[in-house]
């Protein structure tokens, strides 16, 4: 495995599960070069979700005294993954993800996509006609929208829908409309410099067989000159890399040379896959 980075790692400040200091020892005895932590931003709803914004300064801090505590071992960064609906500027933080993890109803509530299926089955149901195409065209037309309007370095797991559509078949995926609907908000994104990540969260955690995104909008990514990047989206320390080699054989199937990971000198570099 050539990766030797994550940029998508999650601690107890939100859904986390393994404590910070333990994700970046793991991450050493692992031999990384670099880690990125990436917890959930904070936002005004579904508080077990995302750190409390209360704690955002202690999260900080945390990530800043371990980035100086393994200086000469291995390079931490300060990132946050921010939702669309999130409430935090991200101009303290080393880099973003952009994600889109909600749907906001008229009366101002939030149904979240990847949560229970059922959740995302009374959404299509009460705003969507019973119709999964639709909001497949709400979800990417959210994420297209906000990707572009926030300059986000990072997209983040870019069809997480497909998560719930694979217990609830809300439309087909091979179907050409849900792939056009799919290719045609993902096209503006390549033009940005935005690195397409290439999440492995969903295999790690039994949900899915392949990474996001799938595998015809890596296959468009590349025609279009897109850099991707490979994470885990880690909760849970033991996961750290879960996926990586299977992410890395695909890319490479599909004509990838190299991906994009943070760097031990620079915020970002290119590596050589498959070596």
């Amino acid at each position: 495995m050539s990766i030797l980075s994550c940029a998508h790692v999650h601690t107890p400040y939100c859904d986390g599960k393994t404590p910070a200091a333990e994700m970046a020892k793991r991450a050493l005895n692992l031999g990384f070069l670099s880690l990125g932590f990436s917890s959930h931003a904070p936002q005004t709803f579904d508080p077990g979700y995302c750190i409390d914004p209360a704690r955002e300064e202690a999260y900080q801090a945390e990530i800043r005294a371990l980035k100086r505590e393994y200086a000469d071992r291995m390079t931490i960064y300060l990132g946050v993954e921010r939702d669309l609906c999130s409430c935090c500027s991200t101009a303290d933080y080393d880099y973003f993800i952009a994600s889109f993890h909600y749907f906001t109803k008229p009366d101002g509530h939030h149904t979240p996509v990847d949560a229970s299926p059922e959740q995302l089955k009374q959404y299509v149901d009460a705003y969507c006609s019973g119709d999964g195409l639709e909001m497949a065209r709400r979800y990417f037309s959210a994420v297209r929208d906000y990707v572009l309007s926030s300059r986000a370095p990072i997209i983040g797991h870019y069809d997480l829908v497909r998560k719930n559509n694979a217990s609830l078949h809300l439309y087909d995926e091979n179907s050409p409309a849900y792939q056009t609907i799919a290719l045609d908000a993902l096209r503006p994104l390549a033009d940005t410099g935005a690195l397409l990540e290439v999440n492995t969260g969903a295999m790690a955690r039994g949900y899915l067989f392949t990474p996001y995104p799938d595998v015809f909008l890596l296959k468009a990514w590349k025609t279009w000159g897109g850099e991707v990047i490979i994470n885990s989206d880690c909760h849970d320390a033991r996961l750290l890399t879960a996926g990586f080699s299977e992410a890395e054989a695909l890319l490479c199937s599909l004509g990838y040379d190299h991906a994009v990971r943070l760097g031990r000198d620079t915020l970002w570099e290119r590596f050589a896959l498959g070596r």
